[in-house]
């Protein structure tokens, strides 16, 4: 579906021209504070929003409970078989020790987990989830994470957020709003990777997304992509997906050996060289593409240009390893 909507937004206009939205994908609005996000996952959620696509549900910043109970809230709307799911969901969000407890009495925290299950549990044709992450602890994120990969799978989403990490544990299709406006929307890898606009690149910072098999390991999680094992910070037993920025990326000659400071060092041939600003992006072939972003200095000493190997390393500790 293309989407042509123009909205008012706090005296301005939301234009979100082009806004492509297709059944069976998780499409991850992007952007900065005050960018229009909230205005738009609003919009899609109303009636005239995603029309006769279907019905929605809508999962807001701040949820609303009604007097009762929180199972009396978990519920709401909801057949018995999807309240028995919404249940389950609860207990694997942390909360189904509270469902006896009144629900305008939960923490902040609680009441989104509660609201968050409901959410999930309703059988609508497209989910709309608004910062789901943001009163979650850092600690928990990567489980509760994992859990939103998997209960999205194959389900029509629309989830808003400023946490490059659902990006990469969420996102097919990726869509970067900036003043009411989409700069930049398409696959996730490929809008990290290679923004479209230097604005984009600014909001999101360059990154490499890769997607394979993973498996923890020694405290650490092993993916594998082809012949390419990529090892980072994670804990993830299955579908996967490493992220790194592009100035986490070391080249060097490839004569040179191997960096043995570094898990991960492999060979590759250069594909593409582009000047970004005070940087230059080297996009490198090693199975899988790498971008690398490093200082015109550094290209000239290296002799880097297309169609020449080199090395290329990462520590470990800038990549983190999340679940899809």
């Amino acid at each position: 579906m293309n989407f042509n909507i123009t909205i008012p937004k706090d005296g301005s206009r939301l234009d979100v021209s082009g806004l492509e939205l297709s059944a069976g994908r998780r499409s991850v609005i992007f952007g900065p504070n005050g960018a229009g996000k909230t205005t738009l996952i609003e919009y899609l959620s109303s009636g005239e929003g995603l029309g006769a696509s279907g019905r929605t549900s809508y999962l807001q910043q701040r949820p609303h409970m009604f007097r009762g109970t929180a199972g009396f809230n978990l519920g709401l709307g909801l057949d018995a078989e999807a309240t028995a799911w919404a249940t389950q969901l609860a207990g694997r969000l942390g909360v189904a020790t509270n469902l006896e407890q009144n629900a305008p009495s939960l923490s902040g925290g609680e009441k989104h987990r509660l609201a968050l299950a409901r959410v999930l549990a309703t059988p609508a044709d497209w989910v709309l989830l608004d910062e789901p992450m943001a009163p979650i602890d850092f600690a928990e994120r990567p489980d509760i994470l994992t859990l939103l990969a998997g209960v999205l799978d194959g389900r029509s989403a629309v989830v808003v957020t400023h946490d490059i990490n659902v990006v990469a544990a969420l996102a097919d299709h990726l869509v970067i709003l900036d003043r009411g406006r989409i700069i930049d929307q398409g696959e996730a890898s490929r809008v990290l990777g290679s923004p479209s606009v230097v604005r984009s690149a600014e909001i999101l910072g360059k990154a490499n997304l890769i997607s394979g098999m993973a498996e923890s390991t020694g405290g650490l999680c092993v993916l594998e992509a082809g012949d390419v094992h990529i090892t980072g910070v994670g804990s993830v037993d299955g579908p996967g997906r490493a992220l790194f920025g592009a100035e986490a990326v070391t080249l060097r000659l490839a004569r040179s050996g191997h960096d043995l400071s570094n898990r991960n060092t492999w060979i590759g041939r250069v594909e593409s060289i582009s000047h970004q600003g005070r940087l230059v992006e080297v996009v490198v072939d090693i199975g899988v593409r790498i971008v690398a972003a490093v200082t015109p200095g550094a290209l000239v000493d290296l002799g880097i240009e297309p169609g020449v190997d080199v090395g290329v390393a990462v520590k470990a500790a800038a990549i983190t390893i999340v679940s899809t």
